[in-house]
C-alpha cells in the first residue's frame, strides 16, 4: 500500500493483490519501522456504519470503510472513493483510497501488481 500525506489529507493506493486481500479479509496494514521498537501503522479496514471514518490510536491511523462501499470498490471497475471526515469542531481530514495504476515511466519492479494504466491502451 502506498501512502501519501499532505496537509490534512491522506491517500492510500493499493495494488491489485492488496485489493484482493482487502476484499477477502477486510484489512490491509502498512507498517513503517522507526527504530528502537517504535513504528507507525496505517490501516484500511472494513467497518460498520454508513460513512468512512478515521481513528488514531497508539501510533496507528485506521481508515474504516463501510462494508457496502468496500465491496463495491473491490468488486467493480471503480477506481477509488473519497470522503471528508470531521475530526472535531475545527478539523477535517480528506481521505482518498484508490487502486494503484502502473506508472508509465516506472520500472517493471515498481509496477508489479499494479492495475494496467488506461493511458497505455489504444
Amino acid at each position: 500500500m502506498k501512502i501519501r500525506i499532505q496537509g490534512n489529507s491522506i491517500r492510500y493506493r493499493l495494488k491489485e493483490p492488496e485489493v484482493r486481500r482487502f476484499s477477502e479479509t477486510g484489512l490491509i496494514e502498512e507498517t513503517m519501522q522507526l527504530g528502537g521498537g517504535a513504528a507507525l501503522r496505517f490501516r484500511l479496514e472494513l467497518g460498520p456504519g454508513a460513512e468512512v471514518s478515521v481513528e488514531h490510536r497508539v501510533n496507528t491511523v485506521t481508515v474504516r470503510v463501510p462494508q457496502a462501499l468496500g465491496q463495491e470498490w473491490t468488486g467493480t471497475e471503480r477506481v477509488g472513493f473519497d470522503a471528508e471526515v470531521g475530526l472535531d469542531a475545527d478539523a477535517r481530514l480528506k481521505v482518498l483510497v484508490e487502486k494503484d495504476w502502473a506508472c508509465l515511466d516506472g520500472s517493471e519492479e515498481e509496477n508489479i501488481g499494479s492495475y494496467p494504466n488506461p493511458m497505455t491502451e489504444c
